[in-house]
């Protein structure tokens, strides 16, 4: 099973590109820093946002999904009769008894039931209960990202830029994107010249700001199916283990 990211990087752009494009009037362009060989935009005003770290804000939050079904694999198809509890997804792996490790589900389901799977690797397994659960690990995470705001009004757009990013409005405006990104608070625009490459100075605000985002990492986990506890009587010396 591969290790997932809820958030990534790609969704973390698509957040605050958006929230560029939509506080700052067209013309106006807004591209990921760190490209090579990219020249500036054809519009005179634009900004250059560049991710610069990301900080832990809190411990890791764990919770678990277990998931409970009765099935057997012949080949590359994995037949469900019964399904206790949970969702069997495609990514996730496959627990049980004769279960070869690694085991993952890679399609389906088709059929009303018994519902059938692709899984891989190709084996054979009797009907029996077979698992696949998940632990969630959740990392609350402030990201760095400096934007550099160019253009003949670059300071009337960092001025839009660092108000809205302090503000409820631009919450929301991060809400929209449909990702759990929110800006937490932006530092005052500093004004620092820029070299292009003909040698000319070009107007450039830079702003340091910060975002959260809370990515959860999902793993595969075993669930136990029965204990079976072992009575010790405590008045009896043991020998050291």
């Amino acid at each position: 099973m591969p290790i997932t990211v809820s958030i990534t990087d790609d969704q973390l752009d698509q957040a605050l590109r958006g929230f560029l494009l939509a506080v700052c009037p067209a013309p106006f362009e807004a591209i990921l820093g760190q490209a090579n060989r990219v020249p500036e935009p054809v519009e005179q005003d634009f900004a250059v946002y560049t991710p610069t770290g990301r900080s832990r804000l809190a411990t890791n939050l764990d919770s678990f999904a277990d998931c409970r079904f009765v099935a057997s694999i012949s080949g590359p198809t994995m037949t469900v009769t019964e399904l206790d509890y949970g969702t069997i997804v495609i990514g996730k792996q496959v627990f049980g008894s004769t279960v070869a490790a690694g085991t993952v589900v890679q399609g389906g389901p088709t059929g009303t039931g018994p519902w059938l799977y692709t899984v891989n690797p190709p084996q054979t397994v009797a009907s029996r209960v077979m698992a696949a659960g998940t632990q969630d690990l959740e990392q609350q995470t402030e990201v760095s990202v400096q934007i550099d705001v160019h253009g003949p009004n670059s300071a009337d757009n960092a001025q839009r830029i660092s108000t809205l990013l302090r503000d409820g409005y631009g919450v929301q405006l991060f809400a929209n994107s449909g990702f759990d990104v929110t800006p937490l608070h932006a530092d005052d625009p500093k004004q620092i010249p820029f070299v292009n490459a003909a040698k000319q100075y070009e107007d450039r605000y830079v702003i340091d700001v910060r975002i959260q985002v809370n990515p959860v990492v999902e793993v595969p986990q075993q669930f136990a199916e029965t204990l079976t506890p072992t009575l010790l009587d405590v008045d009896v010396e043991y020998p050291p283990s």
